[in-house]
């Protein structure tokens, strides 16, 4: 007789193990957390996850997709009120960051006590040999732009200074350009750009002019002889345009400030 152990009698077969629900969960928890979180804008980025997660779980295609579905519908709803969060209160933010920065520029500015002021008067020699005095131009609204050829924001301004002497007679609007290069190199660099306005080549001028530090520096002047506004920097045609055109100043026109004729660098430094 064989008396051989048997093997021992197979046990059933195992079910097959449940479908994993681990990314449709993750997908439904960011989903509402990127709800919640939405009004602070972190909202949307959370949305993003609980989206790829819900997708992940869709594509194994375990048959038992609602907690994935959830999860997407939640985190899409959680981006679009980020996306509307943001479209209210980005332009307000912009708007409150524009005006804390025109409020620091004029407290900072270097000629800030120097609006309101009357303009002081000086006589310089154009290219062309003419005289030209300041309070002459009394009348007429007057740009004073302090520049250089080896400036390139300056350069970059130089075609707008032309533009606005095409559109606005020089009856009401005066334009000067002044450097202190010499005038060999201004007539040459006037010749090829086709300046329409008179240059100027000086460096002994009264302040506020002579405490230009940095160029472009541009002077706008009313009729009435008063500085308006001092715009250092490069700015394009629209701002000068909306400067050259403004209305006059009102009121009582403010005393120089102290120290003004104290000695200050020479017009735009040097190269």
């Amino acid at each position: 007789m064989n008396t051989a152990p048997q093997p021992p009698p197979l046990s059933p077969a195992s079910p097959p193990p449940s479908p994993g629900l681990g990314l449709a969960i993750v997908s439904l928890v960011v989903g509402i957390l990127a709800l919640l979180s939405s009004v602070l804008l972190v909202g949307g980025l959370l949305g993003l996850i609980g989206l790829v997660f819900g997708a992940l779980h869709l594509a194994r295609r375990t048959g038992r997709n609602g907690l994935a579905w959830a999860g997407i519908a939640l985190s899409a709803l959680g981006i679009l009120v980020s996306i509307g969060v943001a479209a209210w209160v980005l332009p307000r933010a912009k708007a409150m960051w524009e005006s804390f920065a025109v409020a620091l520029e004029q407290e900072t500015h270097p000629f800030k006590d120097w609006k309101g002021v009357e303009a002081p008067d000086f006589t310089l020699k154009t290219l062309d040999g003419t005289s030209l005095k300041l309070s002459d131009l009394r009348g007429r609204r007057v740009i004073l732009n302090f520049w250089a050829t080896w400036c390139p924001p300056c350069v970059k301004e130089i075609p707008h200074f032309i533009q606005l002497r095409k559109e606005i007679p020089e009856g009401d609007l005066a334009i000067v350009g002044i450097s202190n290069e010499d005038e060999a190199t201004l007539r040459e660099f006037v010749r090829r750009k086709g300046i329409n306005y008179p240059i100027a080549s000086a460096d002994d001028l009264p302040a506020p002019y002579r405490e230009v530090s940095g160029i472009p520096t541009t002077f706008f002047i009313d009729r009435r002889g008063v500085i308006q506004e001092v715009l250092i920097g490069y700015h394009d045609l629209a701002a000068l345009r909306q400067h050259a055109s403004a209305p006059d100043t009102t009121g009582d026109i403010k005393t120089a400030p102290s120290g003004g004729d104290a000695a200050s660098p020479g017009v735009g430094g040097s190269p």
